[in-house]
Protein backbone atom coordinates (compact mmCIF):
# COMPACT_ATOMS: atom_id res chain seq x y z
CA UNK A 1 0.00 0.00 0.00
CA UNK A 2 1.49 3.33 -1.08
CA UNK A 3 0.96 6.72 0.57
CA UNK A 4 -0.77 5.47 3.74
CA UNK A 5 -0.20 7.54 6.87
CA UNK A 6 -0.36 6.36 10.47
CA UNK A 7 -3.47 8.46 10.97
CA UNK A 8 -5.32 6.63 8.19
CA UNK A 9 -7.78 4.00 9.44
CA UNK A 10 -7.70 0.43 8.22
CA UNK A 11 -10.32 0.07 5.47
CA UNK A 12 -11.80 -3.41 5.55
CA UNK A 13 -13.23 -5.07 2.43
CA UNK A 14 -16.98 -4.74 1.92
CA UNK A 15 -19.60 -7.06 0.46
CA UNK A 16 -19.80 -7.04 -3.34
CA UNK A 17 -23.60 -7.34 -3.52
CA UNK A 18 -24.27 -4.04 -1.76
CA UNK A 19 -26.22 -1.25 -3.44
CA UNK A 20 -24.78 2.05 -4.64
CA UNK A 21 -22.07 3.45 -6.88
CA UNK A 22 -18.83 1.56 -7.43
CA UNK A 23 -15.60 2.19 -9.29
CA UNK A 24 -12.64 0.18 -10.57
CA UNK A 25 -9.13 1.26 -9.62
CA UNK A 26 -6.28 1.18 -7.13
CA UNK A 27 -7.07 4.37 -5.18
CA UNK A 28 -7.97 3.67 -1.56
CA UNK A 29 -8.03 7.35 -0.61
CA UNK A 30 -8.10 10.15 -3.21
CA UNK A 31 -5.62 13.03 -2.89
CA UNK A 32 -6.62 16.10 -0.91
CA UNK A 33 -5.19 19.26 0.58
CA UNK A 34 -1.69 18.50 1.90
CA UNK A 35 -2.12 14.76 1.42
CA UNK A 36 -1.24 12.32 -1.30
CA UNK A 37 -3.44 9.58 -2.67
CA UNK A 38 -3.26 6.20 -0.95
CA UNK A 39 -3.03 3.35 -3.44
CA UNK A 40 -3.65 -0.34 -3.01
CA UNK A 41 -4.20 -3.23 -5.42
CA UNK A 42 -6.65 -2.97 -8.31
CA UNK A 43 -10.21 -3.72 -7.25
CA UNK A 44 -13.87 -2.91 -7.59
CA UNK A 45 -14.42 -0.38 -4.81
CA UNK A 46 -17.30 1.29 -3.00
CA UNK A 47 -17.05 4.80 -1.54
CA UNK A 48 -17.22 5.21 2.22
CA UNK A 49 -16.57 8.15 4.51
CA UNK A 50 -14.72 8.11 7.84
CA UNK A 51 -14.38 11.30 9.91
CA UNK A 52 -15.16 13.42 6.88
CA UNK A 53 -12.57 11.72 4.65
CA UNK A 54 -13.63 9.69 1.62
CA UNK A 55 -12.17 6.24 1.10
CA UNK A 56 -12.81 3.57 -1.53
CA UNK A 57 -13.19 0.21 0.19
CA UNK A 58 -12.24 -2.88 -1.84
CA UNK A 59 -15.07 -5.24 -2.71
CA UNK A 60 -13.87 -7.37 -5.63
CA UNK A 61 -10.20 -8.07 -6.35
CA UNK A 62 -9.24 -7.82 -10.04
CA UNK A 63 -6.46 -9.97 -11.48
CA UNK A 64 -5.33 -9.81 -15.11
CA UNK A 65 -3.39 -12.54 -16.90
CA UNK A 66 -1.93 -12.56 -20.39
CA UNK A 67 -0.45 -9.95 -22.65
CA UNK A 68 -2.08 -7.58 -25.11
CA UNK A 69 -5.49 -9.26 -24.76
CA UNK A 70 -5.64 -10.34 -21.11
CA UNK A 71 -8.18 -12.48 -19.32
CA UNK A 72 -9.48 -11.38 -15.92
CA UNK A 73 -10.46 -13.08 -12.69
CA UNK A 74 -12.66 -11.33 -10.13
CA UNK A 75 -12.49 -12.59 -6.53
CA UNK A 76 -14.52 -11.65 -3.47
CA UNK A 77 -12.36 -9.24 -1.44
CA UNK A 78 -13.93 -10.47 1.81
CA UNK A 79 -12.99 -14.06 0.89
CA UNK A 80 -10.12 -13.87 -1.66
CA UNK A 81 -10.26 -17.58 -2.47
CA UNK A 82 -13.82 -17.24 -3.79
CA UNK A 83 -14.02 -16.63 -7.54
CA UNK A 84 -16.99 -14.46 -8.49
CA UNK A 85 -16.50 -14.52 -12.24
CA UNK A 86 -13.95 -14.85 -15.02
CA UNK A 87 -13.62 -12.79 -18.21
CA UNK A 88 -12.27 -14.74 -21.16
CA UNK A 89 -11.37 -12.93 -24.41
CA UNK A 90 -12.68 -14.23 -27.72
CA UNK A 91 -12.10 -13.09 -31.29
CA UNK A 92 -8.85 -11.33 -30.31
CA UNK A 93 -10.57 -9.32 -27.60
CA UNK A 94 -13.53 -8.21 -29.70
CA UNK A 95 -15.73 -10.08 -27.22
CA UNK A 96 -15.42 -11.31 -23.64
CA UNK A 97 -17.34 -14.25 -22.23
CA UNK A 98 -18.20 -13.80 -18.54
CA UNK A 99 -18.66 -16.99 -16.52
CA UNK A 100 -19.21 -17.81 -12.85
CA UNK A 101 -17.05 -20.06 -10.66
CA UNK A 102 -18.73 -23.18 -12.11
CA UNK A 103 -18.23 -22.09 -15.71
CA UNK A 104 -21.86 -21.10 -16.30
CA UNK A 105 -22.23 -18.12 -18.61
CA UNK A 106 -23.33 -14.84 -17.04
CA UNK A 107 -23.20 -12.82 -20.24
CA UNK A 108 -21.19 -11.55 -23.19
CA UNK A 109 -19.47 -8.17 -23.45
CA UNK A 110 -18.73 -6.86 -26.93
CA UNK A 111 -16.33 -4.20 -28.12
CA UNK A 112 -18.12 -1.79 -30.44
CA UNK A 113 -16.53 -1.79 -33.92
CA UNK A 114 -14.63 1.42 -34.67
CA UNK A 115 -17.07 2.27 -37.47
CA UNK A 116 -19.93 2.51 -34.96
CA UNK A 117 -18.20 4.46 -32.20
CA UNK A 118 -19.57 7.74 -33.51
CA UNK A 119 -22.98 6.43 -32.39
CA UNK A 120 -22.32 4.38 -29.27
CA UNK A 121 -19.69 3.88 -26.60
CA UNK A 122 -16.93 1.28 -26.74
CA UNK A 123 -18.56 -1.62 -24.85
CA UNK A 124 -22.05 -3.14 -25.00
CA UNK A 125 -23.28 -6.36 -23.42
CA UNK A 126 -25.78 -9.18 -23.37
CA UNK A 127 -27.40 -11.05 -20.49
CA UNK A 128 -29.46 -14.13 -21.31
CA UNK A 129 -33.20 -13.54 -21.33
CA UNK A 130 -32.92 -9.78 -21.84
CA UNK A 131 -32.46 -7.36 -24.76
CA UNK A 132 -28.99 -6.24 -25.81
CA UNK A 133 -27.70 -3.36 -23.67
CA UNK A 134 -25.93 -0.48 -25.44
CA UNK A 135 -24.75 3.02 -24.54
CA UNK A 136 -25.53 5.37 -27.39
CA UNK A 137 -24.57 9.02 -27.35
CA UNK A 138 -27.62 11.03 -26.30
CA UNK A 139 -28.08 12.57 -29.75
CA UNK A 140 -27.77 9.15 -31.43
CA UNK A 141 -30.82 7.53 -29.82
CA UNK A 142 -33.91 6.63 -31.82
CA UNK A 143 -34.36 5.85 -35.51
CA UNK A 144 -31.86 6.74 -38.23
CA UNK A 145 -34.21 9.52 -39.36
CA UNK A 146 -34.32 10.99 -35.85
CA UNK A 147 -30.53 10.76 -35.52
CA UNK A 148 -30.04 12.57 -38.84
CA UNK A 149 -32.47 15.28 -37.75
CA UNK A 150 -30.64 15.90 -34.49
CA UNK A 151 -27.31 15.81 -36.31
CA UNK A 152 -28.49 18.50 -38.74
CA UNK A 153 -29.64 20.64 -35.82
CA UNK A 154 -26.22 20.34 -34.20
CA UNK A 155 -24.54 21.23 -37.47
CA UNK A 156 -26.72 24.31 -37.75
CA UNK A 157 -25.56 25.30 -34.27
CA UNK A 158 -21.91 24.81 -35.25
CA UNK A 159 -21.41 21.55 -33.37
CA UNK A 160 -18.46 20.54 -35.54
CA UNK A 161 -17.20 18.14 -38.15
CA UNK A 162 -17.57 14.99 -36.04
CA UNK A 163 -21.37 15.14 -36.11
CA UNK A 164 -21.26 16.15 -39.76
CA UNK A 165 -19.40 12.95 -40.55
CA UNK A 166 -22.03 10.89 -38.77
CA UNK A 167 -24.88 12.63 -40.60
CA UNK A 168 -23.17 12.10 -43.94
CA UNK A 169 -22.53 8.46 -43.09
CA UNK A 170 -26.17 7.89 -42.16
CA UNK A 171 -27.37 9.59 -45.32
CA UNK A 172 -25.22 7.36 -47.53
CA UNK A 173 -25.95 4.22 -45.49
CA UNK A 174 -22.57 3.85 -43.80
CA UNK A 175 -20.95 4.68 -40.48
CA UNK A 176 -17.37 5.67 -39.83
CA UNK A 177 -14.85 7.52 -37.71
CA UNK A 178 -14.14 7.76 -34.00
CA UNK A 179 -15.30 10.28 -31.46
CA UNK A 180 -12.73 13.02 -30.76
CA UNK A 181 -11.05 12.97 -27.35
CA UNK A 182 -13.10 14.74 -24.70
CA UNK A 183 -13.48 15.04 -20.93
CA UNK A 184 -15.32 12.15 -19.23
CA UNK A 185 -19.07 12.51 -19.40
CA UNK A 186 -21.98 10.56 -17.96
CA UNK A 187 -22.82 7.39 -19.88
CA UNK A 188 -26.12 5.49 -19.84
CA UNK A 189 -26.53 1.88 -20.97
CA UNK A 190 -30.09 1.09 -22.09
CA UNK A 191 -31.88 -1.93 -23.47
CA UNK A 192 -31.93 -1.89 -27.26
CA UNK A 193 -35.69 -2.24 -27.59
CA UNK A 194 -38.76 -0.02 -27.58
CA UNK A 195 -38.62 0.46 -23.79
CA UNK A 196 -35.00 1.75 -23.72
CA UNK A 197 -34.82 0.71 -20.06
CA UNK A 198 -31.90 2.23 -18.14
CA UNK A 199 -29.69 -0.68 -17.06
CA UNK A 200 -26.36 0.87 -15.99
CA UNK A 201 -24.95 4.38 -15.72
CA UNK A 202 -21.47 5.85 -15.32
CA UNK A 203 -20.77 9.30 -13.87
CA UNK A 204 -17.50 11.02 -12.88
CA UNK A 205 -16.83 11.49 -9.15
CA UNK A 206 -13.70 13.26 -7.89
CA UNK A 207 -11.94 12.64 -11.18
CA UNK A 208 -12.81 8.94 -11.48
CA UNK A 209 -15.64 7.17 -13.25
CA UNK A 210 -18.21 5.49 -11.03
CA UNK A 211 -20.90 3.02 -12.06
CA UNK A 212 -24.43 2.42 -10.80
CA UNK A 213 -26.64 -0.57 -11.75
CA UNK A 214 -30.31 0.31 -12.25
CA UNK A 215 -32.18 -2.67 -13.71
CA UNK A 216 -33.09 -5.15 -10.94
CA UNK A 217 -32.42 -8.07 -13.31
CA UNK A 218 -28.83 -7.01 -14.10
CA UNK A 219 -26.31 -9.46 -12.66
CA UNK A 220 -23.99 -7.26 -10.63
CA UNK A 221 -21.00 -9.40 -11.62
CA UNK A 222 -21.68 -8.55 -15.26
CA UNK A 223 -21.77 -4.85 -14.36
CA UNK A 224 -18.39 -5.24 -12.63
CA UNK A 225 -17.02 -6.96 -15.74
CA UNK A 226 -18.14 -4.10 -18.00
CA UNK A 227 -16.45 -1.58 -15.71
CA UNK A 228 -13.24 -3.64 -15.50
CA UNK A 229 -12.93 -3.75 -19.29
CA UNK A 230 -13.76 -0.08 -19.69
CA UNK A 231 -11.16 0.94 -17.10
CA UNK A 232 -8.45 -1.47 -18.32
Amino acid sequence: MFGRQKSDPVIDPVSWDRAGHFLVGDVLRPPGLARKAVRDRRAVRFPTEIKGVRYYAPSVLVTAAGGETPSYALHDATAPDVLLCALTPEESGARYRVTDADGAELGLIHRTPAAKRTLQHTWWFQQAGHPDVVARYHWARGSAKEIVGRGRERLAQGAGAAVGGVVAALLDGSEGGDQPARAPRPVTWRTQDETETVVLTSVPLEGVRTYLPHAPWLDRRLAFAVAVLREA
